[in-house]
């Protein structure tokens, strides 16, 4: 078996006391060859944060221990293998288990009630500090901001800055296609769209380097960032991490809050644009909020087409054609199209979708159809419906199954517990918390049950009777009256019937491939009807 040395810094704390990680390793292996132990695997923590318990050595560490693969672990001091009090507890508690004795060179820590005092005594000021320590870090920053208008370091300066010690300065060349962003969406009133197109010709790259392409999202900030008309508001948000949690990158997961507007300091920057042209911008920005979207008009199948090729949901919007000879009046067109039709990236790696656009009228009478030779035979609805329903209650009943022997299992476990306590196996803390964690495992197992149970014995059945009802209802309107059928009762149909349209095109865009997904395509199968899994033309 080998002996462990852990060392650990953070940024923060190697800054401020100067303390090496090399120096941590050298007092440690000198420790371990004062007690006669030369067999040492090194654990290396680089700027680590002390706080959080999840780190890549430690993790590493604490499997080695739990795989019997170390006898001693030994550390400069406590607040190196953490600075939170209950996450030292744990890890502690853990070496114990394994019968691994924990060496501090700084402290003597031994295994008595006497030692165990001191040393959470230790944990407890180490958790302190680093709160006073954050505490005051954070007064002395507000106060930098505050007084000498001090901007903190940042990922990225906003476009048309550069950060310059400690302050925000104007880059000249930025600041003049800032100034041409503005313009061009106010008094020009282009687009989003056609700006970052604009700026793209021009060969204009973004601040931050790991994009090379201008991006809606990006430009839209630039539009609505107080910083160009002076004011950079800091001590806004402030965060929270989640204890346990990880990003996709293995980060601490953090939630943000915003403070009180009596919380917020302002440090005045160098303004590229007058509050004038500012607010000119951000009406303009409402006005184009108001008028997005398509009130107007109506789409029977929004939010149900997929596009085949890049697997978007498309959206309905509308063209404009010719001037009507009769009226003088431009005609519009509903249409269905792609989103990436026209990319929200701009420039080089934005790639478009080859998918055409398509007339709404076209696709929304096909399906229409299709529904309509289908729900011709009432029996057939009826019967698909009920084979549905049971399908559902069979994956219901399976469910509930898993769940029954997920609750015994851990029913089990906690007589286990209690029985390791009674043979004094473990102590009764030990006990309450292990039962704690089982009783909130088995009260979230049970509640589930319950309410797929409830979903068995009622919802599922009163849904189905309900969809059932309903569709047989449009079906009689559908075949006496569907002329007089409104909009909403239609979308209605649609939405029961189908889950979703995925549409595919032939190389030459001429024809179409439609595959439904949902009861009709059930439906179509069971009657033979030409099925819509081939090339349509639209």
């Amino acid at each position: 078996m080998k002996v462990a040395v852990y060392a650990r810094v953070s940024t923060e704390q190697q800054a401020s006391e100067g303390t090496s990680i090399d120096t941590q390793i050298e007092m440690c292996i000198h420790k371990a060859h004062a007690l006669g132990l030369h067999q040492i695997e090194v654990y290396k923590e680089n700027g680590a944060s002390g706080e959080d318990i999840q780190r890549p050595e430690m993790d590493r560490l604490r499997q080695d221990v739990a795989a019997g693969k170390i006898s001693h672990v030994i550390c400069a001091h406590p607040d190196r293998l953490s600075r939170d009090l209950t996450d030292k507890l744990i890890v502690c508690r853990e070496f114990e288990r394994k019968n691994v004795e924990l060496i501090f060179c700084d402290t003597e820590y031994r295994n008595t009630p006497e030692g165990q005092l001191f040393f959470n005594l230790q944990s407890a000021i180490a958790q302190y500090e680093l709160s006073m320590i954050r505490k005051r870090t954070s007064r002395g920053r507000l106060k930098a901001v505050e007084k000498q208008n001090k901007i903190m370091p940042m990922r990225c300066a906003p476009f048309g800055y550069d950060l310059v010690d400690g302050k925000l300065v104007i880059n000249e060349e930025e600041a003049k296609i800032v100034r041409k962003i503005y313009k061009w969406y106010v008094h020009d009133h282009l687009t989003l769209r056609e700006i970052g197109n604009r700026l793209v010709q021009l060969g204009v790259m973004p601040k931050r380097k790991e994009s090379k392409h201008w991006h809606q999202s990006s430009i839209s900030r630039i539009l609505t960032n107080q910083v160009y008309i002076g004011i950079y508001l800091y001590n806004r948000r402030k965060t929270k991490k989640l204890k346990g949690e990880k990003t996709k990158s293995g980060n601490p997961k953090k939630i943000y809050e915003y403070r009180d507007e009596s919380e917020w300091v302002n440090a005045e920057v160098p303004a590229i644009i007058d509050k004038d042209l500012f607010e000119l911008a951000q009406e303009q920005r409402r006005k184009n909020l108001t008028n997005t979207g398509n009130a107007k008009y109506n789409y029977l199948l929004k939010g149900i087409i997929r596009c085949g090729h890049c697997g978007r949901i498309w959206n309905g919007t509308t063209y404009t054609g010719r001037r009507n000879k009769q009226t003088g009046q431009r005609e519009k067109y509903r249409c269905y199209r792609c989103p990436n039709k026209n990319p929200r990236k701009y420039g080089e790696g934005g790639q478009k979708c080859p998918a055409p656009t398509l007339r709404a009228e076209s696709i929304e009478e096909y399906i229409w159809n299709l529904i309509l030779q289908t729900v011709a035979d009432r029996d057939t609805i009826v019967t698909q419906f009920e084979k549905s329903a049971e399908s559902v209650n069979h994956q219901l009943k399976e469910t509930m199954e898993v769940l029954k022997g997920k609750i015994k299992h851990k029913e089990k476990e906690r007589e286990k517990v209690k029985i390791m306590f009674r043979r004094e196996v473990i102590s009764e803390e030990e006990m309450t918390r292990d039962l704690s964690v089982i009783n909130k495992e088995l009260k979230a197992l049970r509640t589930e049950a319950e309410a797929l149970q409830v979903q068995f014995s009622e919802n599922v059945k009163n849904r189905h009777e309900e969809q059932v009802a309903q569709v047989m209802d449009y079906v009689e309107k559908l075949v006496h009256h569907e002329a007089d059928l409104p909009f909403d009762k239609k979308r209605r149909i649609i939405q029961l019937l189908l889950d979703e349209i995925r549409l595919s095109f032939n190389e030459d865009q001429t024809q179409c491939e439609i595959t439904c997904a949902g009861y009709l395509d059930t439906l179509i199968k069971h009657r033979n009807i030409d099925s819509s899994r081939q090339y349509q033309k639209i």
